[in-house]
């Protein structure tokens, strides 16, 4: 009888040392919320300006396959003929009038005529957009109990995110939408309605509308070094059905590894960190005769 009951004992305590592993992980305190900003030197550029495509599932516009995009960086170190960015307009998720649009811009840049991305001409760049832009100039994090803002160094343009709060019951279509956030352990989940279809989803011009919706979800990985941007895209009026995406930022931050921060005479204060201002060009004309985006004037208030 003793070594049956010696068997049941230690099944006893092998279960019980079980359930209580179990309970510990599960009433385990929930991840904190991610901070973007450990200090005031945190900025984050982009890895690419064209969107990663999804493991499976329908995914952004890729670029064009037969028109390769030589960058300014290739063009330093090879002396290759830069080009410009060119999507591939058969690209599932369009619709037909959007394959048509992605042509039209397409022929355009092969009739030898200049491309920049209306950015150039201080237009904002709206909200899918933005997350390809901070390649050159950073992403800045600011977290509040209330509020996120996100600021892109190229003519500060800034997204306004309203944490815990919901949707407006009526939106007068915007440049930026209404953004309404909150944290879920370690991501930020920002849900983006209310867009004007007067901005581009990427670099290649693709199109949208006003029904456009956006969930993007902003989660720190590699130990805070990495910042991952999960991305949900639906627009009945010019997907023919909802996509991901994914972008990555690298974090970045020279001052602090290499200098007093105080001491350096761009920042007034420490706290106030290396975010400079830059103001688009007073310029009542297009750059480069793009007629198509001439400088934006508002007579009227637009929100």
């Amino acid at each position: 009888m003793f070594r049956p009951a010696s068997r049941f004992t230690t099944s006893l305590l092998a279960v019980a040392f079980w359930l209580a592993g179990f309970g510990s992980s599960a009433i385990a305190a929930p991840a904190s919320p991610p901070n973007f900003s450990p200090n005031p030197s945190a900025r984050w550029f982009s890895y690419s300006r064209v969107y990663i495509p999804p493991s499976s599932g329908p995914g952004p516009v890729r670029p064009h396959p037969q028109h390769r995009l030589v960058s300014n960086d290739e063009f330093r170190a090879t002396g290759a003929q830069t080009t410009f960015p060119m999507g591939d307009p058969d690209s599932p998720i369009l619709l037909p009038w959007a394959r048509d649009a992605l042509r039209t811009h397409n022929a355009l840049i092969l009739s030898g005529k200049p491309a920049f991305s209306p950015t150039a001409s201080c237009w904002p760049a709206g909200v899918t957009y933005f997350l390809l832009r901070p390649m050159t100039l950073p992403l800045y994090f600011v977290q509040a109990p209330d509020k996120v803002l996100l600021i892109s160094a190229g003519f500060n343009d800034v997204r306004r995110i309203h944490l815990n709060a919901p949707h407006s019951p009526s939106l007068k279509p915007s440049w930026y939408g209404e953004s309404v956030g909150h944290y879920e352990g370690d991501t930020l989940v920002v849900d983006t309605i209310g867009l004007n279809g007067r901005t581009f989803i990427d670099n290649f011009r693709t199109p949208h509308t006003e029904q456009l919706h956006v969930v993007e979800r902003f989660r720190l990985t590699d130990g805070g070094e990495t910042l991952e941007v999960n991305v949900y895209v639906e627009d009945p009026g010019a997907f023919t059905a909802p996509w991901r995406a994914i972008q990555r930022f690298r974090r970045f931050e020279e001052l602090v590894a290499r200098s007093a921060v105080g001491t350096l005479a761009v920042l007034a204060t420490p706290d106030e960190g290396p975010l400079i201002e830059m103001v688009c060009a007073e310029n009542p004309y297009s750059l480069m005769g793009m007629e198509a985006f001439p400088l934006p004037q508002t007579t009227i208030p637009d929100f």
